[in-house]
This record gives C-alpha cells, sequence and structure tokens, in this order.
C-alpha cells in the first residue's frame, strides 16, 4: 500500500526510506501556473489529490507563525515596515545602531507582540490534510545580521566585541523565546522548524569560519536545542558556499539541509554522498540552471541522476535546488514533477 503524504515526508525527514522520496518545493510569483494547469490542479496543495505531488514546504499554506499585534512600524514616509523595522525601499532596521548602547535604546520586538493563540488549532488542520507541520522561521546568523545592519555594517560589527556580545545577546534572546512560545502553543503538533543562514557566495564564505563559530554557532546552538526539546526537527536553508561549516551545523543539531546545489564548490554529489550518508536529510538538488536553460528531457535526466545518487540511502526530499522561479519554462517544472512521482529505487 502506497505511503500517506504525511508518512513519506516524516520517514524522509528521519533519514529514513520512504517508497519514493516525496517532492518538495517553493514557487516564486505564476511559476506554477503551467503545471497546475496540466495536472488540473486548483493550487500547490491540490497537487496531492489530482497527481500525488506532495509540495511539502516550511515556508507556505503548511507553516504555522506567531501574529504580530504589536504596533505597526511605518517609515517616516508611511510605509509599512516589518517587525524588525525593515522595509524593502528603507533599509535595515538596525542601520543606525552603530554602538552598542544604540542597540540597548533600540525599541527590539517583545513576545508580548505576538499571538499564539491559533497555533495549536492550525496544526491540527494542516496534519488533518494529510502535511507536515512547519513552523519558523529562524534567524541568528551572518543573514540575519546582514538583513538588520547591512552588508557593509556587518562585516564591520563583528571587529566589535562589545557591540556583538549586545546584539547577539539582544537577537537570541527575543528569537528563542519567540521559538520556544510558539513550540509550546503547538503542544507537540510543529515537527519542523525552518532557520536560514545565508553565510556564503557561489565559491566562498563571506566572513571566515572562525568569526562565524565565535559569534553565530553559539546561538545557532541554542536554537536549535529548543526545536529538539520540543521533538520538532531543524530544517537549515543556505545555498551557496557552506562546506566548512558543515560539520559544525551537524553538531549543534541541524537535520536537514537546503538546497545542496551542485554548481556551487565543494557540492559535488557524489562526494556529498558519502560524506552525509546516514548523518543529514537532503532536501532539494536538481539544478536550477538545468531547469532554466535546458529542455525537458535534460530536467528528467538530471532529477534522476540526483534521485538515483541520494534515494537508496534514505533522507531525501526531491525538488529544485532553488525555488521554482518565472523563467522556468513550464514543461521543465512538469517534468521534475512527472520524474520524481514516477520514481521507483
Amino acid at each position: 500500500m502506497p505511503m500517506t503524504r504525511r508518512e513519506r515526508i516524516l520517514t524522509a525527514l528521519h533519514g529514513g526510506c520512504p517508497d519514493r522520496p516525496p517532492i518538495a518545493f517553493d514557487s516564486h510569483g505564476d511559476s506554477l501556473a503551467g503545471a497546475l494547469a496540466h495536472y488540473g490542479a486548483r493550487d500547490k496543495n491540490d497537487l496531492w489529490r489530482v497527481a500525488g505531488i506532495e509540495g511539502f514546504s516550511v515556508w507556505e499554506w503548511n507553516a504555522v507563525m506567531g501574529r504580530y499585534v504589536g504596533p505597526p512600524k511605518v517609515a517616516a514616509d508611511g510605509t509599512a515596515l516589518d517587525f524588525w523595522g525593515n522595509g524593502y525601499a528603507h533599509g535595515c532596521g538596525l542601520a543606525a545602531c552603530d554602538t552598542a548602547a544604540a542597540l540597548e535604546a533600540h525599541p527590539w520586538p517583545r513576545l508580548a507582540e505576538f499571538d499564539f493563540s491559533h497555533v495549536h488549532e492550525r496544526a491540527l488542520a494542516i496534519r488533518a490534510a494529510d502535511m507536515v507541520v512547519a513552523a519558523g522561521h529562524v534567524g541568528l546568523g551572518y543573514q540575519m545580521h546582514n538583513m538588520l545592519r547591512g552588508n557593509e555594517k556587518a562585516l564591520l560589527d563583528v571587529t566589535d566585541e562589545s557591540f556583538m556580545s549586545c546584539y547577539l545577546g539582544r537577537l537570541t534572546d527575543f528569537t528563542c523565546g519567540y521559538l520556544r512560545a510558539l513550540l509550546e502553543a503547538g503542544r507537540g503538533a510543529i515537527e519542523v522548524v525552518r532557520a536560514d543562514d545565508d553565510v556564503g557566495t557561489m565559491d566562498r564564505l563571506m566572513i571566515s569560519p572562525a568569526m562565524w563559530r565565535r559569534f553565530y554557532k553559539p546561538a545557532w546552538r541554542q536554537a536549535f536545542r529548543i526545536v529538539h526539546d520540543y521533538g520538532a526537527r531543524v530544517w537549515f536553508h543556505s545555498c551557496g558556499y557552506i562546506q566548512p561549516l558543515l560539520d559544525d551545523l551537524l553538531e549543534i543539531g541541524m537535520d536537514c539541509w537546503n538546497p545542496f546545489p551542485e554548481y556551487v564548490t565543494g557540492n559535488d554529489h557524489v562526494r556529498l554522498k558519502a560524506w552525509r550518508r546516514g548523518r543529514l536529510v537532503l532536501d532539494g538538488g536538481v539544478n536550477h540552471l538545468v531547469l532554466v536553460r535546458g529542455t525537458a528531457e535534460d530536467v528528467a535526466a538530471e532529477t534522476r541522476r540526483v534521485l538515483d545518487t541520494f534515494a537508496p540511502d534514505g533522507g531525501l526530499l526531491i525538488g529544485p535546488s532553488q525555488v521554482f522561479t518565472e523563467d522556468m519554462p513550464s514543461a521543465n517544472i512538469i517534468a521534475l514533477l512527472d520524474t520524481a512521482r514516477r520514481y521507483r529505487a
């Protein structure tokens, strides 16, 4: 008997070998429109009903988060900002906080400004739809630092010990408190938590391994411990070069790594297969460049290559090595989905 959607995804997330690897992806804009029309599906979730495509994500409809109910944050021109004070056209929320004293005086988000009363009911509804419940997202690394301070200031901040101590203390206290409250509200129904740290370019880290270990690793360790304390798995996104940090991330509790693109330096899939076996779940893998530039036949061959490389060892969720984007021909997206849903090791 075929596995249910939840069974297939959870088996893979825990490193096992399901009847076939579940299909996981996010999508931008109208990139899925052609595939939805092809299968006769109403939306992404409906792909499971009509075509057996799981459509696992840690970000879309099956993700639960606390609701910000604090005072609205707006720029001087009235443009809405997020609860960090970030805005797409208005820079970074901590851009003006150049000293530890300025950080202390800054109006950081408070746990009391978030409502978690809906979390458990929503999580149960997601489970009832035969889907795994995700939550998050957690940002404690260099990527979050960059988002809050800007790249140039973040690179200089790491030379100031007192600044970093204050910055990471405030960020970690809030983030871990939020995470604990979210998981507590889930009452055991949250199964995987998304974390992000894009710390690398295509071929190198943006800060040294020593700096990452000194400042960001302890914060990640705290967050991952909380996730595991509540019985959930850590799903970690880092799409650039990260090879020098993978053993560190495994040590502190990363369970699943997304999206392991082979075109990034150090991500040779044959080497990765030998290194990760039994230690790390993978999510993604199908070359984004082939999806954009190749034919449907190229995409099918690339999808089979990733499946043949990793599926026999278990712990694989198959999907694009980034999200589906609008510059991908619909035929190529369909080729990935069809190849993956028909695959048997």
